[in-house]
């Protein structure tokens, strides 16, 4: 039987807030208690997604990286 993934919607939310906030995904990861290899393999596969928590979450990261621009180039 499979271990439960650690990627949450309150994980996933926690991380794409951090790197909005201006983290790496190192930092973004290690604060939500996440691996920073965990955080790569699912970005990496939610790339491929069509649909589901996987890609939801690659969605969450590339909205809290554009967050994180906008607030530089506003700045």
């Amino acid at each position: 039987m499979a271990r439960p993934s650690k990627l949450t919607p309150e994980i996933q939310q926690r991380i794409g807030d951090n790197i909005a906030l201006g983290l790496t995904y190192r930092l973004a990861a290690e604060s939500a208690g996440v691996a920073y290899k965990a955080l790569n393999e699912w970005n990496q596969k939610g790339q491929t997604e069509i649909s589901g928590n996987i890609i939801r979450f690659h969605n969450i990261l590339k909205n809290g990286t554009l967050m994180l621009q906008r607030r530089c180039l506003c700045a």
